[in-house]
């Protein structure tokens, strides 16, 4: 069973600042801040320290003491990234969620970008189904929109 949440902004900045800024592993604690009971990003790195490419596995520290390890799947600078979470779930959302997946996609409009990020969740049984659909889907929409408000922010604010 699946769920997808998916959110998008319009940032005023070139698409390659937008996929740039949006992809350095240190900036995401500043972004994914969280929301009730969906933990914030406390820390990111790609654990060859190398800038993020296609094949990276990425470490997410969440606040919740969880550890999620992530490959990046694909990087086609500046118009998508996709990453798989393959372990690191901590109780109760590992009860609830088989596998999940990212992609963020970038589009240029004007001058400005269109971020759509959307996120699948693999659900291993109705139980867990109707108990994500009803406690967690909502909650991290709404992680999803502020983190892209926060990306919005940061970059329209930022001095060059």
């Amino acid at each position: 069973m699946q769920i997808q949440t998916k959110s998008q902004v319009i940032v005023k900045a070139r698409i390659e600042t937008v996929f740039d800024v949006s992809t350095d592993s240190q900036n995401l604690p500043k972004f994914f801040t969280g929301y009730q009971g969906i933990p914030s990003i406390v820390s990111a790195k790609n654990i060859d320290g190398l800038p993020l490419h296609e094949g990276s596995i990425r470490i997410v520290d969440n606040s919740d003491g969880s550890s999620i390890e992530e490959v990046i799947v694909s990087l086609k600078r500046p118009k998508m990234q996709q990453y798989e979470l393959v372990k690191g779930f901590k109780p109760p959302f590992s009860w609830l969620v088989r596998t999940a997946s990212g992609q963020w996609l970038y589009e240029t409009i004007d001058t400005e970008t269109k971020v759509t990020w959307s996120f699948d969740f693999e659900i291993p049984n109705i139980f867990a189904y109707m108990i994500f659909r009803l406690a967690v889907r909502r909650s991290f929409q709404q992680a999803q929109d502020i983190c892209l408000r926060n990306l919005k922010e940061y970059i329209e604010n930022r001095r060059e």
